[in-house]
């Protein structure tokens, strides 16, 4: 069941498997991210690595600018909704699947 909460314009973005595979830089993406940031979107890059290792995987990207925030990847969500708050999540794994983003 669709949810009644459109997704929010907020866009997180992985680094290992994402923005680089096997240390390469994945362009497209990173373009994609840049149009992305002038529609005004809110881009979030984030790494299971650490909050450290994602910044300096944006700062080799050339992309501090492009991401309003960098974490690390949650280790727990505090949400009213449980497991239901992935409902209001998009998951896009190809740039493909991005024709989801209004």
């Amino acid at each position: 069941m669709p949810s009644k909460y459109p997704p929010t314009r907020c866009i997180a973005v992985d680094v290992d498997g994402t923005l680089y595979t096997r240390g390469v830089l994945n362009t497209r993406l990173v373009e994609w991210c840049k149009v992305r940031k002038e529609q005004g979107f809110y881009l979030l890059l984030w790494s299971a690595r650490g909050r450290e290792y994602a910044v300096k995987a944006a700062e080799k990207a050339g992309m501090m600018g492009v991401f309003d925030t960098i974490i690390a990847k949650p280790g727990y969500i505090v949400d009213d909704l449980g497991w239901s708050w992935i409902k209001h999540t998009v998951a896009v794994t190809t740039l493909e699947d991005a024709r989801v983003l209004p």
